[in-house]
């Protein structure tokens, strides 16, 4: 019978997604940095400036992908349970009137008990949002060894993209980028690609972002009559689906 620690001061620091714009902004801030790193002479900096643009951009990235996990499972009702692991939570008496809080939402607290800072967690997560299983046997198959290959929510991805997985493999690419945070984060590495490298990097997270979020919302939105014609244009804009 596992437990899962409810921590409410947590929850108020899961952003809403009316802040989406904040986050955008601050990624095209990183952006502009790319042409400065270009520009700059001295090799310690420009180093410096890009592991900072790195370390910066899965910053911002995780709070983004929180605000929409929380936005997701408050606008579509799910619930908890399919969520979270066991079949109790924890929560400290001396905590419970901050759940009260109008800026609390069950969404907020359940994002709280799980992490965003690998592709492994981002794709699991997304698989319980969207209602996606497969069988232990199929899983297993998304593994070489204990090296991680493949997962489902990121081959879903790919189906819908028209970017073909031999020539760019989503689940790869995003494992490489938050690997190489981790790296600069706690292995004190430095990030070597050239600042045109860097910004394609940049602008192609920021559309695999945009692609979790509308992918996840049209999904769990296709039995709402009234979005359906708005899906159906976002599809084809986003995706390329005619």
């Amino acid at each position: 019978m596992g437990k899962k620690e409810i921590k409410p001061e947590r929850a108020h620091q899961v952003p809403d997604l009316k802040e989406y714009s904040i986050y955008q902004q601050e990624i095209e801030k990183l952006k502009k940095l790319c042409s400065s790193i270009q520009k700059e002479k001295s090799k310690e900096v420009s180093q410096a400036l890009k592991n900072y643009v790195i370390f910066r951009l899965v910053g911002v990235s995780e709070n983004l992908l929180k605000s929409m996990t929380a936005h997701l499972i408050d606008e579509f009702k799910i619930s908890a349970a399919s969520m979270l692991k066991g079949d109790m939570v924890e929560l400290h008496l001396d905590q419970l009137n901050e759940l009260k809080s109008e800026n609390i939402t069950m969404g907020k607290i359940v994002t709280t008990t799980f992490g965003l800072s690998n592709a492994i967690q981002i794709a699991l997560i997304f698989e319980k949002i969207n209602g996606m299983k497969e069988s232990p046997a199929v899983k297993k198959k998304r593994k070489e060894g204990r090296i991680q290959t493949s997962m489902l929510f990121f081959d879903w991805l790919q189906e819908l993209s028209p970017i073909k997985k031999e020539k760019e493999d989503l689940f790869r690419e995003a494992d490489e980028l938050l690997k190489d945070r981790n790296d600069i984060t706690h292995n004190v590495t430095d990030y070597h690609a050239s600042a045109d490298s860097l910004l394609t990097k940049i602008i192609w997270w920021q559309g695999l972002i945009n692609m979790m979020w509308f992918a996840s919302y049209i999904h769990l939105s296709h039995n709402r009559k009234k979005l359906q014609e708005q899906n159906a244009i976002i599809c084809e804009q986003i995706f390329d689906m005619k």
